[in-house]
Parts: C-alpha cells; sequence; structure tokens
C-alpha cells in the first residue's frame, strides 16, 4: 500500500495570496517549503488511486506526482475519491476535474457531504452518470479494489462556513483504511472539533495516522487580524491543556504520527518553534507536500527536503 501526502495545508495553502505572516513571508524568501492544499491519495498497488479529498490544487499535485499522470492520450489512474467533509479546500478539485469526460470517477461520502457538496453549480455535474456517488454512515466498512477495506470513523465536526457550521454527526468523518494483504493500517482525520473516544480507538490501532493540525493554539487568527476561533470553524487547536496532542501524546508506541492541513498561521510551521520543539518531544511530525509511506513488510518514508 501506498501513501502520497499530495497537500500538507489547510485552504489557501502557504504562503497565501492575501497573506504577509511570517509563515509566508519566509516561504516566499525560499527560507521554509511552500505547501498545498490537504489531501492525499492511496493505492494498493501503485497502479489504481483513490484520492482522500480533492484539493482545490489537485492539478497541480497530479503533475507533482507522476503515478497520478495520464498513461495514455485521455485518461486517468485516479479511480475515485473518499470525502471526510464538504469543506471547499477539500472537495473544490472536483471543479479542476470537470474534464474527466467518459471516465467514471467513484465518490464516497456521507449523505451531508453529498447533499452540500452536489448543490454547488461547481461540483453538480458529479452527481451525474457515468460518475458514480455512495453514501457512507460512520461506524460502517467498505473495501476498495477488494484490496484496500475502510472504516468510516465517526468525528465531531461542523458543517461548512457556507452551510452555517451546524453540529452533525455525519458532517465530517475520518477514514481508517487497512491493506487487507498485509494487515497494515492508515488512518486519515484531517478535520475535527474535539478529540473522541472514536478518533482515539482508530489512532491506537493505525500504523500510520494523519490529524487536524490547523491551528497551535484557539485564539491563533487573532494575530492576523481575524477575529475567529480555531474551534468556532470546526478545528481543535493542537497545543495547550485541551489540545489534541494532549489528548493523542498516550498512544501506543512505535507508529508513525503526523498532523497535516496546517494553517499558514500555525507556528508548527516554524521547525525552530517552541510548538515545533513540543510536537517533535511528543514523537509526532508535520506532514509535508510529498510525503510518502509505503506499506510492506516494512513501513518506510523518504527523508524530508527540510528538517520538520
Amino acid at each position: 500500500m501506498i501513501v502520497r501526502v499530495l497537500g500538507s495545508a489547510a485552504g489557501g495553502g502557504v504562503p497565501q495570496w492575501n497573506c504577509a505572516c511570517a509563515n509566508c513571508t519566509a516561504a516566499r524568501a525560499g527560507d521554509a517549503p511552500h505547501r498545498s492544499s490537504s489531501s492525499f491519495a492511496i493505492s494498493a498497488t501503485g497502479e489504481r488511486f483513490w484520492l482522500v479529498n480533492v484539493s482545490p490544487d489537485i492539478a497541480q499535485q497530479i503533475e507533482a506526482y507522476a503515478p497520478l499522470q495520464p498513461r495514455m492520450e485521455r485518461g486517468t489512474p485516479i479511480a475515485g475519491m473518499l470525502l471526510t467533509d464538504a469543506n471547499v479546500d477539500h472537495l473544490g478539485g472536483l471543479a479542476v476535474l470537470r474534464q474527466a469526460g467518459d471516465h467514471a470517477f467513484t465518490i464516497y461520502s456521507t449523505p451531508t457531504v453529498r447533499t452540500l457538496a452536489t448543490a454547488q453549480e461547481a461540483f453538480a455535474t458529479f452527481a451525474l452518470p457515468p460518475h458514480r456517488w455512495n453514501s457512507i454512515v460512520p461506524g460502517e466498512r467498505f473495501v476498495l479494489d477488494g484490496a484496500l477495506a475502510v472504516d468510516v470513523i465517526p468525528i465531531a465536526g461542523l458543517t461548512p462556513g457556507y452551510a452555517g457550521r451546524i453540529p452533525r454527526g455525519d458532517a465530517v468523518v475520518g477514514f481508517a483504511m487497512t491493506d487487507l494483504a498485509s494487515g497494515e493500517r492508515v488512518l486519515f482525520a484531517p478535520v475535527f472539533m474535539d478529540v473522541t473516544p472514536a478518533l482515539v480507538d482508530a489512532a491506537s490501532t493505525a500504523d500510520a495516522a494523519f490529524f487536524d493540525g490547523s491551528f497551535w493554539s484557539d485564539d491563533e487568527l487573532s494575530d492576523v487580524g481575524v477575529a475567529k476561533a480555531a474551534r468556532s470553524l470546526g478545528h481543535a487547536p493542537v497545543g495547550g491543556s485541551e489540545g489534541s496532542l494532549a489528548k493523542l501524546r498516550d498512544l501506543p508506541p512505535g507508529a508513525r504520527r503526523f498532523y497535516a492541513h496546517l494553517n499558514n498561521t500555525n507556528p508548527l510551521l516554524d521547525e525552530r518553534s517552541d510548538a515545533a520543539r513540543e510536537l517533535r518531544a511528543a514523537a509526532f511530525a508535520i506532514a509535508y507536500d510529498g510525503l510518502e509511506l509505503r506499506f510492506g513488510a516494512s513501513l518506510r518514508a523518504p527523508e524530508p527536503s527540510v528538517s520538520l
């Protein structure tokens, strides 16, 4: 099984086009890596891939990863998508993929995510043939390509801003995906409002996990003049006594654990920060664009181009 981090930032990426915060300035100056909006690719064999969320940056992410590029005059090795939520930064790439032609994508999401997504004119075509949209519910399991078992993990979350940020039981889910050949397991939970027992249970049995790293602190956005709290946006902050790191640090040792979906304001993006040192001390790491994990006899990852 291959897992590729296509994008590791929250919506807008790093640098964000309209931001001159310290992290964006460092990225523009070449002192920190650029990051595109969060999404992942997973494959049992390296031939047929599934996307976990579809970033608005999907076109450049495909160009940066040869296995996702077409192998014939028209076509794609992308079989379909699994959506954790209906935030635009996780389904905006559907508009980019609208030239699919006769290629049929299979999309998995909860009914709430499907309703919100297909109500948007830019994505409505994906509710029509030849595409296939499968509704899923938290707690169920389905299998991709006869090789990847997917457990749908219930997550504490909100509908996106354009839908009122209302708490709903199927507004956000996570995916725990098991390679049926090797038994190895990876968890994707790039959005959550709190660390629940179900999330802890899923993380406890994962060989690798990706968690919501949007914000380090609840009031982080105030530093750039935005009067919004992290939790009000549906994201548990990483730091602090009630943050996700405090609730996840006692997971069983031995797995690879990453924070992804980082907002451009997050001090974790500066490897010299106190926040980054605290994360490393807890044996967690920051995901980066291009990180690749290969599952089989062993789990390995290439060295990052920048130490994080």
